[in-house]
């Protein structure tokens, strides 16, 4: 029995079709695996910008607690840059301040109308004297 040879075309395009969308899903899958090994590189980057970054911090910070002791004294470059420093830290504590004084007017105005609400208010007349009938 010889084979139809409309069927052995449509089965051929169909191969050919298949071959295509795996040639097509393998390079979609490269992509992704690229993709993915970017992701990942660019995630390490940024965490070790961040572990810089904190060290930075932390340095800064132990400088300027040994400035403020006495213990270090920075050459007179630096002297801009710490006073911008104390500058920050004078405005951070003026802040702190002033929220402290709003929350402390907040607490005296709640206590007052704690107070107010416990005193029986006097009832006064809506409507005078007599009825008429």
């Amino acid at each position: 029995m010889a084979a139809d040879p409309k069927q052995s075309e449509v089965m051929r395009q169909i191969n050919e079709a298949f071959q295509a969308a795996e040639a097509k899903l393998a390079r979609l899958r490269e992509a992704v695996e690229r993709n993915t090994e970017l992701a990942r590189a660019n995630g390490k980057a940024a965490f070790l910008k961040d572990k810089k970054e904190q060290a930075h911090r932390e340095l800064g910070e132990a400088v300027w607690q040994s400035v403020q002791q006495g213990r270090l004294e920075l050459p007179a470059g630096f002297a801009k840059l710490l006073a911008a420093i104390a500058a920050a830290e004078k405005a951070s504590a003026d802040h702190a301040a002033q929220l402290t004084d709003l929350l402390r007017e907040g607490e005296e105005v709640a206590e007052r109308l704690k107070v107010g609400k416990s005193v029986a208010k006097p009832q006064t007349v809506v409507a005078s004297g007599t009825k008429k009938r």
